[in-house]
């Protein structure tokens, strides 16, 4: 058997490859600066954020689907390339190249952030199944963290290099980081349990007793239900976070203090992914998600009226919603279908929230450029939050019958 120091070690590795790949997360730092160099509009710009997380959800899939051909370390390597090739190539746009931008550090990037980052969820749940949601929150909550160490790095950079010159930077520093953490991850012996560790039979954290391959779970109303919330559930972090500095800027407050909205997403994603992932643990995963979904949903609706300081206070709020969401579901769909084929399952799960990252952040950017504000944006962010809300509270984990579409 396996000992509990070598999980440590692909847990570390795991979180270090998450934390590279929260450098989405910046996208704040870029959006402006770029605006004003080249001219472009808002939406456009924005357009960059929308397709790397859009691709995300692509690149998931095949991660998934893979991984138990190549393993963990073969598929995080060739996403490690991705990661920092794309966002070097992006050092390479020119005014009337903003598809090289999309291409880059949208679609490259993107790709490759999902590659990883199933097949790495999958890898640690394998080997905690004792502490499921506690350690998926953790290692997702490392992938928001990445925004928090690397915002005051990429302002730097911009400040002295600009923002080309801190694209190359970071896409050197990013490839050699995930490669090299790479080699440190495999999954663990089959059947692998920690020493002591005894599967729950009842209660939040009880096991399911079958797995589902993609197949199974697509004949199921509550993989639809998943995605659905997961699909509006994220449009209010996905409105926000592209635009935080933009939005407190325009709440009041100096460009120096703006920033730290920027900061603050990062803080908040990072907490909400690991905070709500462990309440759920104890809690159940349905009934964290509808207490995050109300959370959420009501900051929405007030967060335009808010000004100075209490902008930055709704901002990390939202944030720590948005992070929440999807530090929870990986358990979740873990619990609903089985470990087994996590990767896989979870990464189709991602298409819906590639949707409402491609769409969110392009209507806040279209109702930034028409009106001037994002009064209208955030009130369909928080609407889309309750009626998911909604949904939630009609889910019910699959019957037994349900779980015995697969026999393995």
């Amino acid at each position: 058997m396996e000992k509990a120091g070598n999980r440590a070690l692909v847990l570390a590795a795991g979180m270090l490859v998450m934390l590279c790949s929260g450098a989405v997360y910046i996208w704040g730092v870029f959006q402006g600066p770029l605006v004003s160099m080249f001219a472009w509009t808002q939406t456009a710009t924005a357009f960059t954020f929308s397709l790397t997380l859009g691709i995300f959800g692509l690149g998931t899939v095949v991660g998934g689907r893979i991984v138990d051909k190549f393993g963990p370390r073969e598929v995080t390597a060739v996403g490690g390339l991705l990661i920092g090739g794309g966002v070097y190539l992006a050092s390479w746009v020119t005014a009337d190249r903003i598809w090289l931008l999309w291409l880059s550090y949208g679609a490259m990037m993107g790709f490759g952030v999902g590659m990883i980052y199933t097949p790495i969820i999958a890898c640690l749940s394998k080997w905690y199944p004792d502490k499921k949601g506690m350690i998926t929150g953790l290692v997702v909550g490392s992938l928001g963290a990445g925004g928090l160490v690397f915002t005051p790095a990429a302002k730097t950079w911009v400040s002295t290099y600009g923002v080309l010159g801190t694209f190359a930077i970071m896409g050197i520093l990013f490839g050699c980081m995930v490669v090299g953490a790479a080699f440190f991850l495999k999954n663990p012996p089959e059947n692998y349990k920690p020493a002591g560790w005894v599967p729950p039979t009842t209660g939040a954290s009880a096991a399911v007793t079958r797995n589902y391959p993609p197949a199974a779970m697509l004949t199921t109303p509550q993989f639809y239900a998943l995605a659905m919330v997961l699909l509006i559930g994220t449009m209010s972090g996905l409105m926000v976070i592209p635009f935080g500095k933009i939005l407190a800027v325009q709440a009041g407050l100096s460009d120096t203090v703006a920033t730290m909205a920027i900061m603050l997403i990062s803080i908040g994603n990072a907490a909400g992914r690991f905070i709500w992932g462990t309440v759920s643990d104890k809690l159940g995963r349905l009934r964290t998600i509808m207490g995050i979904l109300c959370i959420s949903g009501t900051t929405m609706l007030f967060l335009s009226q808010l000004t100075g300081i209490s902008s930055l206070v709704g901002i990390g709020i939202v944030a720590f919603c948005y992070g929440g969401i999807l530090g929870t579901m990986p358990a979740t769909t873990a619990d609903f279908f089985g470990a087994k084929n996590l990767g896989t399952n979870y990464g189709v799960l991602l298409l819906a929230f590639s949707i409402s990252a491609i769409g969110a952040p392009i209507v806040a950017g279209m109702v930034k450029d028409a009106t001037g504000d994002f009064t209208t944006a955030f009130l369909i962010g928080g609407v889309s939050c309750l009626l998911a809300l909604v949904i939630a509270f009609f889910i019910k984990p699959p019957a037994p019958r349900e779980v015995s579409l697969n026999p393995a």
